[in-house]
């Protein structure tokens, strides 16, 4: 990495973005919060296959004339990374478009294997 982009990481302050996980039998599921972006404004990144890393930039606020009274909508730059099980199959994870401002990511677990060993 470059210096001067090294410079401008380090400037950014990262807000996260409220998340739940959650898992049934056969894989984990990341359900992310990203109201008013598209599936161009964010981007899922698998790092060393052990972590999910989320990321993106919520439109800056609207120039409205007048005093501001409260701000809760989120602005700027976000990013959340969740280590993995060891149990998942990085390679197959799926992530469903993002709908009512809810992103899904579907990480399937790997199948035990099981193999009898004969007693002799």
């Amino acid at each position: 990495m470059s210096g001067s982009r090294k410079q401008v990481l380090s400037s950014i302050t990262f807000r996260q973005v409220a998340a739940d996980w959650t898992e049934d039998s056969d894989s984990h599921f990341f359900i992310f919060d990203v109201p008013g972006l598209t599936v161009k404004d964010v981007t899922l990144d698998i790092i060393d296959d052990i972590h999910l890393q989320i990321s993106g930039e919520f439109p800056p606020e609207r120039n409205f004339p007048g005093k501001w009274h409260t701000k809760e909508r989120p602005t700027g730059a976000f990013r959340r990374t969740f280590q993995l099980p060891q149990d998942v199959l990085t390679s197959q994870i799926r992530a469903f478009d993002v709908e009512a401002g809810v992103l899904v990511v579907k990480v399937p677990k790997r199948k035990a294997f099981v193999r009898t060993i004969p007693i002799a």
